[in-house]
């Protein structure tokens, strides 16, 4: 969407996606928890999201046994059962703000359900990933001391190195590297953004790569024109000394090409020698003339 930050069109789409139990608990614990406040234990029931992003959480939230209301950025739950048990929601994020994992989200088949889940409500709730057109970088604001490590630890799990910073009231969390932005968030769903993220990392990659071409170009340009300049001064100095009279035919005509032909490397001066002679061949009738010229 024109005028759109690629971070909130990535919130944007995970929140659009499908999750259905016990996905969908983890997705919503994860949200929760990226909300959760200093040492809290129980499960929060106020979060803050995006304007346009409850449409499908509130669905999620009342198949999980939640009614969910938005106003002013702000989605309140409140149980639909007024009864004194937990859900199994509740469950699950408190024992995630506690720092462990319940036994259920183990993952037995090494698709790291939990952990891809989990990251998307994260992400969802306090999560931030630069224009990758600028840098490279995805960032989490995480609250909750528990939570933090958590996070960092199901980041390690889906093999995505991240720095963990304390702040005044918050625990930083990022990684800058392309590769582990984009795996990010391919393991979020978020496959819309990884086609795009994927498409500039490949344009920035192709224009590194002509401007290194054109630099090393320049540069052996200006190498090159900077030895002949300096071959010519010395051939030049020879050429105006009585020891010109004594040259060979050869040696004279290597000289005079090098000095109407000031730019050209030592290859193409000896293709210009009657008959051509190899790039060693003239190298080694220029290499004469600079020895004759420094013995002046």
């Amino acid at each position: 969407m024109e005028g759109e930050s690629f971070s909130s069109s990535v919130g944007m789409e995970v929140c659009q996606l499908r999750a259905k139990s016990p996905s969908r608990r983890y997705f919503l614990a994860g949200l929760l928890c990226s909300q959760a406040s200093g040492d809290q234990k129980d499960m929060p029931l106020k979060i803050r999201l995006h304007s346009d992003a409850p449409g499908k959480l509130e669905g999620f939230f009342e198949e999980e046994g939640y009614k969910a209301s938005f106003e002013n950025q702000t989605l309140t739950l409140t149980r639909k059962d007024s009864g004194g048990d937990t859900t199994l929601l509740e469950d699950f994020t408190c024992a995630c703000l506690n720092g462990t994992i319940p036994e259920e989200a183990a993952d037995d088949d090494g698709s790291h359900r939990f952990e891809r889940y989990f990251m998307r409500g994260i992400f969802l709730g306090c999560g931030y990933v630069s224009d990758p057109k600028k840098t490279y970088r995805a960032e989490f604001h995480v609250t909750n001391a528990a939570c933090a490590i958590l996070t960092v630890q199901v980041l390690h799990t889906l093999g995505i190195n991240a720095s963990l910073t304390s702040r005044d009231n918050y625990a930083q969390i990022y990684f800058k590297a392309g590769d582990s932005v984009s795996d990010f968030l391919n393991y979020i769903g978020a496959v819309k953004a990884v086609l795009e993220f994927e498409n500039v990392r490949a344009s920035k990659e192709l224009n590194r790569q002509v401007s290194r071409t054109f630099n090393c170009d320049v540069g052996n340009s200006r190498r090159q024109s900077e030895a002949g300049a300096s071959r010519n001064e010395q051939i030049e100095r020879l050429m105006k000394s009585p020891l010109a009279n004594s040259l060979t035919p050869e040696l004279r005509e290597a000289a005079i090409a090098g000095l109407e032909n000031p730019g050209l490397s030592i290859a193409e001066l000896g293709a210009l020698m009657d008959p051509p002679i190899s790039k060693s061949g003239m190298s080694h009738r220029i290499s004469k003339l600079l020895e004759l010229a420094s013995s002046l």
